[in-house]
C-alpha cells in the first residue's frame, strides 16, 4: 500500500471547485434565487478532469433535468408533494437515467426534485429558478475548466524520448550484425519502448480529451506508427540472434542500420533510405551463391532482415504520405523551432 503524500492531491482541481463554488453560490444569490447554494453544488459536479469530461457531463445533466421536470409536473400535480410522491419521482428518474447511461445526471437532478416538492409543485416561476441555477453552475463549471494547459510539450519530449530508444535499437542491431558472438544481447528494449509508447498514449489521450470539438489524431496515429515498426524491430532481432557467423554481406546491411539510426526522426519521409535499400537488394542479387549450407542459411537471414528493414521504412513512409497537408506544415513547423 502506498504511502499518502500531498503529491497525490490534485490541488489545482481542487482550487478551482473551492473557487468555482463559491462564486457560483454568490452570484445565484446576487440574483434572488431560492436554493441559491444547490448552484455551488452543480458547479463541483460539473468540473472534470477535462473539458470534453466537462461538456459532456453538462450536457447529460441538462438533459436529465428537463426529464426530471417532465416527470414531477404531472406526479406532484395529481399525486401532491408528499415524500411517496418524491420516491415515485426518484424512482422513474433512476430507470431512465440508467437506461440512457446518464447515472452522473441523477445526484444534482434528485435534489431539484425536491426543490419543486418543497415550493409545492412545478411552477413557471419554479422552473426558471432551476433552470438559471443550472446555467450559473454549469457554465462556471465548463469555464473553470475551459482553459486547461495544453500538455503539447510533454508530449514532444515523451515523443523524443520513444525515438531516442528505437535509434538506440537500430545502433545495437548495426554493431551486433558483425558479431557472431551474441551473449549478454538481450531484449529489455523492446520492454522499455513499450512502457514508453503506453505513457505517450496516455498523455495523448489526454491531449485529446482536452480538444473539446477538435479530434487532433496526428499524435495518436504518430504512436501507433512506431510501435508498428517495434514490432519489425523485434523479428530482426530474432532474425538476429540466428547468425552463426558473420558473412561477407553483413557489412553494408550493418551500415544501412547505421545510416536508418542517423536519420532516424519525425520528419523524414524514408524515400531516400528506400532507394538505398534497393540497391542493398541489386547488390545482393549480384552476389556469388554461398558453398555451404551454413552460409546459405546465414546469407538468407540477412536477405529476411533487409526484408523487415523494407517494411519498416515502408511504415513510416505510408505514416508520412498519409499526412493532410496542414499537419505536414505544422510538423515541420515544430522541428524548426526544437
Amino acid at each position: 500500500m502506498k504511502k499518502w503524500t500531498p503529491k497525490h492531491v490534485n490541488w489545482l482541481k481542487a482550487l478551482k471547485i473551492a473557487a468555482g463554488a463559491v462564486a457560483a453560490i454568490l452570484l445565484a444569490e446576487a440574483f434572488g434565487l431560492q436554493n441559491a447554494a444547490s448552484a455551488g453544488i452543480i458547479t463541483l459536479l460539473t468540473v472534470q478532469n477535462t473539458r470534453r469530461e466537462t461538456v459532456m457531463s453538462s450536457v447529460r445533466r441538462f438533459s436529465g433535468f428537463a426529464m426530471m421536470t417532465l416527470l414531477c409536473l404531472p406526479i406532484y400535480h395529481f399525486c401532491g408533494t408528499a415524500p411517496w410522491a418524491f420516491g415515485i419521482v426518484l424512482l422513474l428518474l433512476l430507470l431512465i437515467c440508467y437506461s440512457f447511461r446518464m447515472d452522473d445526471a441523477t445526484p444534482i437532478n434528485a435534489v431539484m426534485a425536491t426543490h419543486y416538492m418543497l415550493a409545492g409543485g412545478v411552477t413557471l416561476h419554479m422552473v426558471g429558478n432551476e433552470v438559471l441555477l443550472r446555467v450559473i453552475g454549469s457554465g462556471i463549471g465548463v469555464c473553470l475548466n475551459w482553459f486547461m494547459p495544453r500538455n503539447l510539450g510533454k508530449i514532444h519530449i515523451m515523443q523524443r524520448e520513444l525515438d531516442e530508444e528505437i535509434r538506440g535499437i537500430l545502433e545495437r542491431m548495426s554493431m551486433r550484425l558483425l558479431e557472431a558472438d551474441h551473449t549478454g544481447y538481450g531484449d529489455s528494449c523492446f520492454a522499455e519502448t513499450e512502457r514508453l509508447s503506453g505513457e505517450l498514449r496516455q498523455e495523448i489521450d489526454a491531449f485529446l480529451q482536452n480538444q473539446t470539438w477538435q479530434d487532433d489524431i496526428y499524435f495518436m496515429r504518430y504512436v501507433e506508427m512506431r510501435r508498428e515498426q517495434c514490432r519489425v524491430l523485434q523479428v530482426i532481432y530474432r532474425q538476429l540472434l540466428r547468425l552463426n557467423q558473420v558473412p561477407e554481406q553483413a557489412k553494408p546491411l550493418s551500415a544501412f542500420l547505421a545510416d536508418i539510426a542517423m536519420h532516424f526522426h519525425e520528419g523524414n519521409d524514408c524515400s531516400a533510405l528506400l532507394e538505398q535499400l534497393e540497391s542493398l537488394y541489386a547488390a545482393y542479387r549480384q552476389d556469388e551463391l554461398p558453398d555451404t549450407r551454413e552460409s546459405f542459411e546465414n546469407r538468407a537471414i540477412l536477405y529476411s532482415i533487409l526484408t523487415e528493414l523494407q517494411s519498416f521504412l515502408q511504415i513510416k513512409r505510408q505514416f508520412y504520405l498519409t499526412l493532410p497537408e496542414q499537419e505536414r506544415k505544422q510538423m515541420f513547423e515544430r522541428l524548426m523551432q526544437a
